[in-house]
């Protein structure tokens, strides 16, 4: 697991996209299961060295036309790097308990096969982890041709933050992946709390940028007034000043007062469970919180962007 965590944000989610590209090939044909999860394994690797991910093999032959078995150690990686081989099989657990894939029912023929070897007890589960099914709601996701903001693929989710031009802020984007990581764990509460932080960090930088605009001392004025101000008036703040020093930036646009709503909406949330009131947050409405901080960052690291561009101080 540790490998796999060091490898690239851009490897990880080369290798999830051939992943889930491979799945959606069994989608769209209607071929929905039971696919052999050895055959699986060998269609994505053959994706991966396609796309330049893993190198070819040295024979040329493709990865799906190796032979392959049920060892009874473990399953081979074929001449693909472990910690990629790993991130394959981490990948397709998580689509488990992500209800795009479910185990397929066991056949009668492996099973007798298994009893017949004394392998397993007249007791076995009648699930086949070495075969997958595409549930319904996973042949809607793979197939989904709307090009959703996919926030159960925290790499791709990622993605949209770490290629932005300039680069989020660090710390930012500690708290944002830890907000994708417990909401795919299904804790909501904790997700809105994080998501919270990382929107107020991203202001903060907003904040910051504005004030190496403006220089000394009109920007040191500002920033120091700014930060002894509630949270839920530092917006304004910004906003107020933007118009005052920048009034070519029009902040009156539909996707201004997109990304206004969404602070406050993230705020006003993570707000009500500093100050209990119990209030109860659905799947649906965190997962809508994710998908528009995506516009949010964006527009704001657009204004960051025209700051750095537009000093005062010079």
């Amino acid at each position: 697991m540790h490998k796999v965590m060091r490898l690239e944000p851009t490897t990880r989610q080369g290798v999830r996209t051939e992943v889930f590209s491979t799945l959606a090939e069994y989608a769209s044909g209607g071929a929905h299961g039971p696919i052999p999860v050895g055959l699986l394994f060998l269609k994505i690797c053959d994706r991966l060295a396609r796309a330049g991910i893993i190198e070819n093999r040295p024979d040329g032959q493709e990865f799906e036309r190796l032979k392959y078995s049920y060892p009874s150690v473990s399953f081979p990686d074929f001449g693909v790097p472990s910690v990629i081989a790993d991130l394959i099989r981490q990948i397709l657990w998580e689509l488990y308990t992500e209800r795009i894939l479910a185990p397929a029912s066991q056949s009668r023929a492996i099973l007798d096969r298994d009893l017949n070897e004394a392998r397993l007890t007249p007791l076995a589960l009648f699930l086949d982890l070495d075969r997958v099914m595409l549930t319904p709601y996973g042949v809607d996701i793979l197939t989904d041709s709307r090009e959703r903001i996919q926030v159960h693929d925290p790499d791709g989710y990622l993605t949209n933050f770490w290629s932005a031009k300039p680069p989020p802020d660090p710390e930012m984007m500690r708290y944002l992946s830890e907000s994708v990581s417990v909401f795919r764990s299904n804790h909501l509460l904790a997700s809105v709390v994080l998501l919270g932080i990382a929107s107020e960090r991203l202001i903060e930088v907003l904040a910051e940028s504005l004030r190496d605009a403006l220089g000394d001392p009109d920007g040191t004025s500002w920033y120091s007034r700014y930060r002894n101000k509630d949270i839920s008036k530092k917006f304004s703040s910004i906003t107020n000043k933007l118009k005052e020093e920048y009034k070519q930036l029009d902040l009156n646009t539909d996707a201004f007062r997109a990304a206004e709503l969404t602070f406050q909406h993230v705020r006003l949330a993570r707000n009500d469970i500093a100050h209990p009131i119990g209030r109860q947050f659905s799947w649906n409405e965190v997962s809508g919180f994710l998908h528009n901080f995506v516009q949010y960052f964006g527009y704001v690291n657009q204004i960051i962007a025209f700051l750095s561009s537009n000093p005062r101080s010079q």
